[in-house]
C-alpha cells in the first residue's frame, strides 16, 4: 500500500489537465468581464456622440428656442436614437430639459430672489435662451456576471449638456 501511495504521490500523470481545470475558470471569468466592460465604454461613447450630435443640429436651427421643453425632449430623443447606430433604444433614454430665458436666470440662486426679484433681474440681463439638457442611459449587462457579485441587472450613465451662447462684451459679435 505504501508503494502505491509513493508511486502516485511522485507520478505527474494529468499534471497538466488538473492545472488547466484550476485556470481555465479564472480565465474564462477574466475574458468575460473584459467584454462586459469594454461593452460598458463603448455604449457609453456611442451616447456621449449621440447626444452631441443631436445638440449640434439645434445650433442650425435657428427656431429652437421657441420650442417648448417637450417638444425638446421629443427632437432630443429622435435624434439620439437615429445617431446611436442601433445600440440605444427609447427604453434606454430618459431625457430632461429645463430651458432658462438667459444665462442670468441659469446661474442665479432661485431661493434668495423673490419672483418679481426674478423677473425685473431677467428684463434687465440681455443673453439668449440657455438649455440644460440631462440625459439618463441605462442598459442591462450582456453577461450574468455583474449579478453574481451584486451590481444589478444593469448599469446607468449620466450625460448633461448646456446649450446656448454666451454674451459677448463687443456689440458686433452678437447675433440678436
Amino acid at each position: 500500500m505504501s508503494r502505491a501511495l509513493k508511486r502516485l504521490w511522485r507520478g505527474q500523470d494529468a499534471v497538466t489537465a488538473t492545472e488547466t481545470a484550476f485556470i481555465l475558470p479564472v480565465l474564462l471569468f477574466a475574458v468575460m468581464i473584459l467584454f462586459e466592460l469594454a461593452r460598458i465604454a463603448m455604449v457609453i461613447g456611442i451616447g456621449s456622440l449621440a447626444l452631441e450630435h443631436a445638440v449640434q443640429d439645434f445650433r442650425a436651427e435657428e427656431s429652437f428656442y421657441l420650442k417648448s421643453a417637450d417638444a425638446l425632449q421629443a427632437d432630443i430623443e429622435t435624434r439620439m436614437l437615429r445617431y446611436s447606430y442601433g445600440f440605444l433604444g427609447e427604453n434606454n433614454l430618459e431625457i430632461d430639459v429645463l430651458p432658462f430665458d438667459n444665462l442670468h436666470l441659469f446661474g442665479q440662486d432661485r431661493q434668495s430672489a423673490t419672483a418679481a426679484e426674478q423677473a425685473e433681474q431677467a428684463q434687465s440681463f440681455k443673453s439668449p435662451p440657455i438649455l440644460s439638457i440631462t440625459v439618463d442611459l441605462s442598459q442591462t449587462f450582456m453577461t450574468p456576471l455583474p449579478g453574481l457579485f451584486g451590481l444589478g441587472s444593469g448599469f446607468q450613465y449620466q450625460y448633461r449638456h448646456l446649450l446656448g451662447n454666451l454674451p459677448s462684451e463687443d456689440p458686433s459679435e452678437d447675433d440678436t
